[in-house]
């Protein structure tokens, strides 16, 4: 089967921007000549992800992953290889010509995305096309939808009908089996049926813009439930998505705060007054993935739940896991019999915004629901509050979210003070923070010295070339790597190292060389820190060899080989001189 070509592979890599592609995910922020930002594969308050836009590579100097802009798809978005060349395509305006496609039974995952981009699309056009006097048309009427918000989420409908979109699809060469397992249709005792009917359509988009779910609001009061929620499948974990995250990233990345409202309707009636950097659930009490989600694009987050019990008992869970992941949090109290999206539409978007400026604290929040005259309420919202601080990460958080406590209940002040001010948890918090900053070293300091210097410039790989051969490197991982890299000289293209992260297959050799890439250098004496690393080398190999020698120079004293032994004697200090002239030369010629 036809595979898509390598140069056509190297022509969408080095047109993409890892940058561009990794800020999709996660916030950067420039350091140097990297930029730098929450690792999205691992659990982590201090930032150790760093990209390297001139080499087109990343790394994670806590968790170790790393590779270039293909592999950072595959490994967040779960795709394959070619799923991941045709995504960079498609962004970058590249057409893959039919006959280079991958025809090969795709994964699981690809499989699915492919079905739910279909149904996604099947559904907004089932609305665009529907008329104005169309029960759809006039709920989203009603809900005052403009066609530009419809079209920046993708809002679709699902027809009264049981076979719609299984015919639809199956025009398309997609079979049931997919679509049942994506969730959209269900399986009864005799047949297949579309398990979205009469309803109103939320395509739930990963960060990347990904379909992965569905959600879908009934048209009528008779239909039940008012909301119904495609289930979970290899690439939808509804406690790792947020709704409208996607449409949201620039906003959060400029704002540095985010909105989190309950439901759908409540971030589009946000959306349609003007209101930006708004994020929904997606029919699940938030979680801490969905923390960190949030906290990978913003600093500050702010709860704007419905004003109802539930509503209530919702803010008051979701407050833990926000503090954890670092966020100073805020919750905004609206009146009674209000949501985020009736109070924007009856008092306008400066009505709701004045609403978020006052935005209550933990502590105030906390005093505003709980019955403080009751002592064992009382206690228990002292010992929630005190295990919520403690639970905070940051610092600076820490002693801001202390004084608030203290202002609003004044008799935590010594309980706060003798546990949150404990020089020995802010010892432990300063080790650890150290501890996952801290990169890991390898063996032969030298060699991998040198193959730093050696992925960073051209013309020091062209000087080791040169000077050494890859058997003069101990290290049998830093010998793989330098065997590739000499082969990269051989090649007429540029010395491209982010292809060689796809050319290279060998897990912990990709790992290196992204580290190293992205690894703090001074960039200054490269050329002379490359031959001084070239001397140790070339020493230790001499005096690899001079001990062997020295072996078999005593085994033939003592076997009595006087006729080898002035040959082994002449050899050693052979050795020896090219020591001394080595050590001689200021540039390890």
């Amino acid at each position: 089967m036809a595979r898509i070509p390598d140069d056509l592979i190297d022509s969408i890599r080095s047109q993409a921007d890892i940058v561009d592609i990794v800020s999709d995910y996660v916030t950067l922020r420039r350091s140097g000549r990297n930029y730098l930002g929450l690792c999205p594969f691992h659990d982590e308050k201090t930032a150790s992800f760093s990209v390297n836009p001139e080499r087109q590579i990343f790394h994670c100097f806590g968790c170790g992953k790393g590779g270039n802009v293909f592999t950072f798809l595959m490994e967040h978005e779960n795709v394959s290889f070619v799923e991941a060349v045709r995504h960079i395509a498609r962004r970058l305006n590249i057409t893959i010509p039919d006959t280079y496609r991958e025809r090969e039974a795709s994964s699981e995952a690809e499989s699915l995305a492919q079905v739910t981009r279909f149904a996604a699309r099947f559904f907004h056009e089932r609305l665009m096309n529907s008329g104005q006097d169309s029960i759809v048309r006039r709920y989203t009427a009603k809900r005052g939808l403009s066609d530009e918000t419809i079209k920046s989420f993708g809002l679709g409908y699902a027809p009264d009908s049981w076979n719609d979109l299984l015919n639809a699809a199956r025009k398309q060469d997609i079979d049931a089996a997919g679509l049942v397992k994506a969730g959209l249709a269900k399986t009864g005792e005799q047949r297949t049926y579309d398990a979205f009917r009469k309803r109103l359509i939320f395509p739930i988009q990963a960060p990347g813009g990904r379909v992965v779910g569905f959600g879908g609001r009934a048209l009528s009061d008779e239909d039940q439930p008012k909301y119904l929620n495609s289930p979970e499948s290899p690439i939808y974990r509804k406690s790792q998505v947020l709704y409208g995250l996607y449409q949201a990233r620039d906003a959060l990345r400029q704002q540095g705060r985010v909105l989190v409202v309950e439901g759908y309707m409540d971030l589009l009636g946000l959306h349609q007054h003007g209101v930006r950097g708004v994020v929904a659930l997606c029919g699940t009490a938030l979680t801490r993935d969905q923390a960190r989600l949030v906290a990978r694009y913003g600093q500050q987050a702010f709860l704007v739940y419905d004003s109802d019990q539930a509503g209530v008992r919702a803010t008051w869970r979701a407050i833990e896991p926000l503090v954890e992941a670092g966020l100073w949090t805020r919750i905004v109290r609206l009146p009674a019999d209000y949501d985020p999206d009736s109070y924007v539409a009856e008092h306008g978007t400066d009505g709701f915004l004045e609403r978020v400026e006052q935005a209550d604290s933990i502590a105030d929040f906390m005093g505003f629901h709980a019955n403080l005259q009751e002592s064992g309420d009382r206690e228990e919202v002292f010992r929630t509050l005190a295990d919520l601080i403690r639970k905070t990460t940051n610092l600076v958080h820490r002693e801001r979210y202390r004084e608030e406590a203290e202002t609003r209940f004044p008799a935590l002040q010594g309980l706060l003070a003798s546990e949150l001010r404990s020089p020995g948890a802010t010892r432990r918090d300063r080790r650890s923070a150290e501890a996952e900053k801290e990169p890991v070293r390898g063996e032969a300091p030298a060699e991998r010295g040198l193959v730093q210097l050696m992925l960073n410039d051209r013309t020091i790989a062209e000087l080791v070339d040169s000077q050494l051969e890859p058997e003069d490197f101990s290290s049998p991982l830093y010998r793989r790597i330098v065997e590739h890299c000499f082969a990269k000289l051989g090649d007429d293209k540029a010395y491209d190292l982010s292809g060689l992260v796809d050319a290279i297959d060998d897990d912990e050799a990709r790992r290196t060389i992204t580290e190293l890439i992205n690894t703090i250098d001074s960039g200054v004496h490269l050329e002379q820190r490359a031959r001084d690393h070239i001397i140790r080398i070339k020493q230790k190999r001499l005096k690899e060899s001079m001990t062997r020698l020295m072996e078999q120079i005593k085994q033939m004293e003592q076997g009595g080989r006087s006729s080898e032994l002035k040959d082994a004697m002449g050899l050693y200090m052979e050795l020896k001189h090219q020591e001394k002239a080595l050590l001689k030369s200021p540039r390890g010629d």
